[in-house]
Order: structure tokens, then sequence, then C-alpha cells
């Protein structure tokens, strides 16, 4: 879907989503329910919403650490995703909003949660819908498969140049090398760092639901350093890993 919006990682509410923002008592008892047991009514039992929310916010709190490994982060919040009651009735909510708003042919998601240490999103895409190869400056990044299918390949930078045009213009031409490929099935999980894996594309092969975990969130300024590329279709006759990108 080459004409992706990336403005659209900018929402900060979520009406006819989630509803009306949890107030501060509610966040208050969301806390004491996190708590109890560690979220789990019963031992070995999935993890509810509030207390996998407060499991995030601890380890994400870690990114401003100057030791801070983005691979052993992105480790522990994909088992604490794994480990998420898919039936808890936020998540359930979430996606059952998130359903209805598939008729502009767009793949279509909001945010779940949005503080200043992460953000946490549902995705839904139609079968055969795309987003084209972007990256997410200085972000990590976790993606869990809830349902569906979704095939996806990750990319290095590797290079980049700029070529100046008769009119005057600027291109930027890049080389990139695919680092992963594969198709997420349910539960599933792919992730990228700020560093490697960062540039990457989606393609669901049936109707899927994501779950997205974002560590630090997209602000005005990330979203303005992000870049979608144009790769092309065959690598370097020398290298079946590497190919070559234009900036859009």
């Amino acid at each position: 879907m080459d004409d992706y919006d990336r403005r659209q990682f900018l929402h900060t509410t979520v009406p006819g989503f989630l509803g009306v923002l949890l107030s501060l008592p509610a966040l208050s008892s969301a806390a004491t329910k996190a708590n109890g047991n560690q979220g789990r009514e019963a031992k070995n039992a999935a993890m509810n919403w509030d207390a996998f929310l407060e499991s995030v916010a601890k380890e994400a709190a870690k990114q401003h650490l100057d030791n801070w490994n983005q691979e052993e982060y992105l480790k522990k919040i994909s088992t604490l995703a794994s480990n998420l009651h898919r039936d808890d009735p936020t998540l359930q909510k979430g996606f059952a909003q998130i359903k209805k708003r598939l008729e502009n042919g767009k793949v279509d998601f909001e945010y779940l949660e949005k503080r200043l240490d992460f953000a946490i999103c549902l995705v839904q895409f139609e079968k055969d819908q795309t987003i084209a190869a972007h990256d997410h400056p200085g972000m990590t990044g976790m993606i869990l498969c809830a349902s569906g299918k979704i095939h996806t390949r990750n990319y290095d930078l590797i290079s980049e140049k700029s070529i100046a045009l008769p009119d005057g213009k600027n291109r930027t031409e890049c080389t990139l090398k695919k680092t992963a490929e594969q198709t997420l099935a349910a539960n599933h999980i792919t992730t990228l760092t700020a560093k490697a894996r960062n540039i990457h594309t989606l393609k669901a092969t049936e109707i899927t639901q994501l779950i997205d975990i974002f560590t630090p969130p997209y602000n005005d300024q990330r979203a303005e350093d992000s870049r979608w590329f144009n790769i092309d279709d065959a690598p370097q006759p020398d290298n079946k890993d590497l190919f070559q990108a234009v900036v859009r």
C-alpha cells in the first residue's frame, strides 16, 4: 500500500476504540490489580492486561540506562507478549473495534497504550494488504502476530549517497542488506532494533491482527525522521542479500 501515511503513527487518543482514557483513580486500581499474583489468576495462567502494561513499563524504563541492551530488552518483552492473556477484555474490545474500520480498504491500527517510554498498538490487515519498506529511527520494535498470517522482510542500511538531479533536487540511493524474511503465524514474533533489522516490509497473506510494541514511541521528530524506500525487486548480481533502494 504505497500511499500509507506515516503521520498515522501519531494518533494519541483512541476514540471509538477503547473509549475514554483511564482516569487517575482507575489507573491506581489497575496497578493494584496488576500486582496481585503478578497479574495471574492462577499459577502458570496467562498474564492480564494491567500486569502486562506494568511489566512492559518496568522494562522500557531501562532504556535510559547507559548499558541498555536492546536485544535483551526485546527478548523480555517478547516473552511478556507471549504470556499475555489473549481473551483479556481490553484486548478483545480493541480488536472488535478495529475490525469495524476496515471498510476504507487501508491497514487499520490504533494505540491501546501510549506512554513516554513505549507504545502498544493493534494493527489489522485484510488479505494482501501491505505496508511498504520503511524504517523506525532510533526505535526498537516487537511485532506479535495475534491471528492470521503475514510475510515480513527486514533490512539493514549498509550505505547511502545523495545524487544530484538535473532539476536541482537530490535523490538518496541506498544499499540494503536483507537480514530476515519470514511468515508470521499466530503467536509468532519478529523484532527490530535501532541498528539491526530496522527497515521492514509487511504483507498479509490472510486477514491478520498484530500487536506492536515500539520503544520509544513515535513522536513528532521520529515521525519526521522516518523514511520510506522503493527497493529493487532483484538483488545485486554478486550477492543475493544486497538490494538497491531509493528513498521516497
